[in-house]
């Protein structure tokens, strides 16, 4: 591990190193510290230190060869062997499959370009109709009609060295039940076809789950918007329901207001009429300002005003509006990239902090709410915490959901619906921390080039 230090000390990985550290001196304890568990250690540590570089920032190729080298020469194998098991181990690393699918094929294919005696690869299947799509490619060289028809001949179930026996073109068959589901196409010279192979045959294996993972969710998120959609309709239906009935009559209500002010100061002299005057400007100025709280709340209920705009930009008006009806201090903290997210989660991130502002408004007595949102590659994070006097949260479920009032409990279901994880955290006494994750996820075939078969 001392050889590898070179590669260490940048802030953005010292996490990542100091735990790839921690795991491989776990292996070679486990393993009894025999020179073979040391060397197997050794090769997890190196493994862990690539895929946290590759996940992390761009690493050139002269890093990799270096890094190779030095792994080679700390072992005493040959940089074919090094790269190998490299490989085989980056590629499947725990910290990739946790990924989205799509970042996930992504890393390993760049990953497989970095290790292996080949210069570009992509990956290939066919679509319900049978058109032929690239998911994913890594390389400079753009698919050539030669590729696609080595993917194509794949697909359809030939093997490599019948497409191509001494050409620099190589493909496997990534399969799902025994038969092919996707292609995956790399340019290799001649003479290294048969490790090209050897690589490719390794990483269609590893490619298998990643590929049936995003079939999954594609299935889930089909149900999962079927579900977020009849929500949404709702909301909406709801929002008209209001512009149509009670803020119709608040219109009608302020009228009656202004009319009985008028009759009124005919029949009352002296210093009463300024008094009943007072009173009533007060009545209209509350029945304004009831009007604006319902015109907010009808418009922020059409979903159609969180997809429109960015999510940044929404938030922060939410967060103002909340501002200018409270006295409560509210810090909102945004980092990454949040237009990345799908509209479901998109919503359910803005209804999450809107329903958690409400319930700090209404009833935490708070002096201090503190709203964080971050985005990174394995998800987006949001804690929304106040100061305010807290709860028992169990009690106040049960309490809440037996009086049908769903709002910590719609939260979660929201986010669960969409993968994620949530957590209410608090107590009498306060602080009440909310938490949820939402995971990183574009179907890998959102990115897919789709050409005629």
């Amino acid at each position: 591990m001392a050889d590898l230090a070179r590669f260490d000390g940048h802030p953005d990985t010292a996490e990542a190193f100091a735990a790839a550290a921690e795991r491989a001196r776990a292996l070679a304890t486990a393993g009894g510290s025999t020179g073979e568990a040391v060397r197997s250690a050794a090769l997890a540590y190196a493994a862990d230190a690539l895929t946290a570089l590759k996940l992390e920032r761009a690493l050139p190729q002269s890093s990799v060869s270096e890094l190779v080298s030095t792994v080679a020469s700390s072992l005493g194998c040959s940089t074919e062997t090094a790269s190998l098991d490299l490989f085989l181990r980056a590629a499947s690393s725990p910290r990739l499959l946790e990924l989205p699918p799509l970042v996930t094929v992504e890393l390993q294919l760049g990953l497989l370009v970095a290790l292996a005696p080949i210069s570009d690869v992509s990956l290939w299947s066919a679509g319900t109709l049978g058109e032929l799509g690239c998911l994913v490619r890594v390389g400079d060289a753009e698919p050539t009609r030669r590729v696609r028809h080595v993917a194509r001949t794949t697909l359809d179930g030939v093997p490599d060295g019948e497409v191509s026996r001494r050409g620099w073109i190589h493909s496997v068959a990534v399969k799902r039940w025994q038969q092919p589901y996707a292609a995956l196409v790399a340019r290799a010279r001649p003479d290294c076809r048969e490790r090209a192979i050897v690589f490719l045959e390794e990483a269609a294996a590893l490619l298998a789950p990643v590929l049936e993972r995003n079939m999954l969710l594609e299935r889930n998120a089909a149900r999962e918007r079927a579900l977020v959609d009849s929500g949404e309709r709702r909301l909406l239906r709801l929002g008209y329901d209001l512009h149509d009935g009670p803020i119709q009559d608040l219109v009608a209500l302020a009228t009656d207001v202004r009319l009985a002010g008028s009759q009124v100061a005919e029949h009352v002299d002296g210093p009463a009429r300024a008094v009943v005057a007072g009173r009533l400007d007060d009545l209209s100025a509350q029945i304004v300002e009831l009007d604006r709280t319902l015109r907010e709340l009808a418009q922020s209920l059409e979903p159609t005003s969180v997809l429109e705009s960015s999510l940044t930009d929404v938030l922060e008006r939410e967060v103002d509006s909340f501002r200018a009806r409270t006295q409560t201090r509210a810090m909102l903290d945004l980092v990454g990239d949040l237009d990345s997210l799908t509209a479901s989660q998109r919503i359910a991130l803005y209804r999450i902090v809107q329903e958690s502002l409400a319930n700090v408004r209404e009833h935490s007595g708070a002096s201090e709410v503190r709203i964080e949102v971050r985005s990174g590659n394995h998800g987006t994070e949001a804690r929304i915490v106040d100061d305010g006097r807290g709860f028992e949260v169990a009690t106040t479920l049960i309490r809440a959901a037996k009086r049908g009032r769903l709002g910590l409990v719609g939260m979660g279901e929201r986010v669960r619906l969409l993968g994620g994880s949530f957590d209410v955290q608090s107590s009498p006494g306060g602080p009440t921390t909310i938490s949820l994750m939402l995971p990183r996820w574009q179907p890998i075939a959102a990115a897919a080039e789709v050409t005629k078969p």
